[in-house]
């Protein structure tokens, strides 16, 4: 009887052995798991802990998690995961300094854009401004020009009448009204001068507010960029046995992330194509419609 134990324990070890050799995400997955299921070669997880502060619900995230391990089916035509409540295999959303830093990187980068944004519409603002102003001034000159001629004109055409006639004349008089008229002509101008100055005034005092504004902008980045110096910064980490998950954006980040970390659990590394699910950095891979690329699939096909 003994023997028969001890052949049944050995060979036992030697098909755990085999299994795990061929399917090298079977490791993490609990004895008693491998036991009532020998034939199955899916990666058994859960989702063990998700921080409210996350502001997500667990059956959320699990959602996702099942998303994301649809990628890897999609891509592969195989069941390499299935979601376990009593799995060894624990994800964990642990919320600490690291997300707390991000959303106040995103805060403070939604008021620069927001900032940036109001720059540019008051530069186009100041922009039309400047053209109209500039063509008043244009227009302003030639109003000029043409009363300078007409003066001109009409002291020519008065001293002219003057030898021939007296102050009665019929001519004198026509002359007298014309420069009336004249007269009248370069009062209105004198007011479109003075408005133009006004225009032309509150444009400098908003261009000068404007470039404060740029300055102050300016300053912002730059204080944020200190803040906020750039790095690689990874979402989360495999550890074996468990899965932490500590940064995330939207949905969909989350989804990628979860995707990229059960790829570490099936036994692979990093590629180096920027797009690949298994890139160290989510930042080039389309997020909500992401399918496995082939740096992704070969880095499946050279673990087998």
């Amino acid at each position: 009887m003994r023997i028969v134990i001890i052949a049944f324990i050995t060979l036992t070890l030697l098909f755990f052995h085999f299994q795990t050799r061929n399917n090298f995400q079977l490791r993490y997955n609990a004895w008693s798991d491998r036991i009532m299921h020998p034939l199955d070669t899916r990666l058994r997880y859960q989702i063990a802990e998700v921080d409210p502060r996350f502001g997500m619900s667990k059956e959320q995230a699990i959602q996702l998690s099942k998303e994301a391990i649809q990628i890897w089916h999609d891509g592969t035509q195989k069941q390499l995961f299935v979601y376990d409540d009593q799995a060894q295999l624990k994800i964990k959303l642990i919320y600490d300094a690291r997300q707390e830093n991000y959303n106040a990187f995103k805060k403070t980068q939604q008021e620069l854009d927001q900032e940036h944004s109001s720059n540019q519409r008051i530069s186009g603002n100041l922009d039309v401004s400047k053209s109209s102003l500039e063509q008043m001034q244009q227009s302003l000159r030639q109003e000029q020009i043409q009363l300078r001629a007409e003066a001109d004109y009409l002291n020519q055409q008065r001293m002219s009448w003057s030898r021939i006639e007296n102050e009665q004349g019929e001519n004198r008089q026509r002359i007298e009204a014309q420069y009336q008229a004249l007269r009248e002509k370069a009062q209105q101008l004198q007011r479109n001068i003075a408005y133009y100055n006004q225009m032309n005034a509150q444009y400098n005092q908003q261009v000068g507010q404007h470039n404060s504004s740029i300055e102050r902008y300016n300053w912002n980045v730059m204080q944020a960029k200190n803040r906020f110096p750039p790095r690689e910064f990874h979402k989360g980490v495999f550890m074996g046995d468990q899965i932490q998950i500590y940064q995330f954006d939207t949905e969909d980040d989350l989804r990628l992330t979860l995707a990229h970390e059960l790829g570490h659990a099936l036994g692979l590394g990093h590629h180096a194509d920027p797009e690949a699910l298994m890139y160290p950095v989510l930042g080039e891979q389309d997020l909500q419609h992401f399918k496995l690329k082939p740096a992704d699939q070969s880095l499946l096909y050279a673990r087998r």
